[in-house]
């Protein structure tokens, strides 16, 4: 068997980024987009987001009926990863890394 050489290329599908990694490779990367803001072009580094209550409180709007009417919980706050300040309103990003397959 003999060894492969050269580079391995992979593009990202949500933020372009191209990958290009020495032989031999793994399969694919991570990429961190998903830490930058896509409100601004990926360039602005967004902060972790952690909710100003526990999780479990957002769904106790729907379950005793507060708001009457049978108001929906903020889902965005048990599953948002990173916030953006920036803007008015904040971004919310529930992105997850992104696997980039490496040919």
């Amino acid at each position: 068997m003999t060894p492969k050489v050269g580079y391995a290329y992979g593009k990202c599908s949500r933020c372009g980024r191209e990958f290009r990694v020495r032989k031999p490779a793994p399969s694919f990367v991570l990429c961190d987009c998903y830490r930058y803001c896509p409100l601004e072009n990926y360039t602005q580094l967004m902060t972790p987001f952690s909710p100003d209550l526990t999780p479990s409180f957002y769904g106790a709007e729907k379950a005793f009926n507060i708001k009457g009417g049978g108001a929906e919980p903020q889902e965005w706050a048990n599953q948002t990863l990173y916030a953006c300040y920036n803007h008015s309103p904040p971004y919310y990003s529930k992105q997850k890394p992104v696997e980039v397959r490496l040919r």
